[in-house]
């Protein structure tokens, strides 16, 4: 059980800002990955491009809202030092940075796309 705790110490131990900016990074990967894969054809080169992407997320240590709350809560419910509040900072700034991320990533291709097609 104190390898939940350690878990989410991990995701926890960063200030706001760090999990902001780690969450922008998170979410800019996660919509290239809706991108590549509405460009991917077959069904293989679908399965390798969201594990390459997730993997690189997960490797790299950066704070994702849905994977971080699975690892957070179970170290909230197995480690008495870990609390809700820091949960709720922890969702707070990673949701807020994986919309960020994700949102100008989307919104930059968009705008690149439009500007070509005139």
């Amino acid at each position: 059980t104190r390898a939940f705790g350690m878990i989410a110490e991990h995701l926890l131990r960063p200030d706001g800002g760090v999990t902001f900016a780690s969450g922008v990074l998170a979410g800019w990967l996660m919509g290239l990955l809706s991108w590549l894969l509405a460009s991917a054809k077959d069904t293989m080169s679908r399965i390798v491009i969201v594990w390459m992407i997730t993997t690189g997320i997960g490797l790299a240590g950066l704070h994702h809202c849905i994977v971080g709350t699975v690892e957070v809560v179970a170290g909230v419910l197995v480690d008495p030092a870990l609390t809700w509040s820091q949960y709720g900072g922890f969702l707070l700034w990673a949701t807020l940075g994986n919309t960020v991320g994700g949102t100008l990533f989307v919104a930059i291709i968009k705008y690149g796309h439009a500007v070509k097609s005139r």
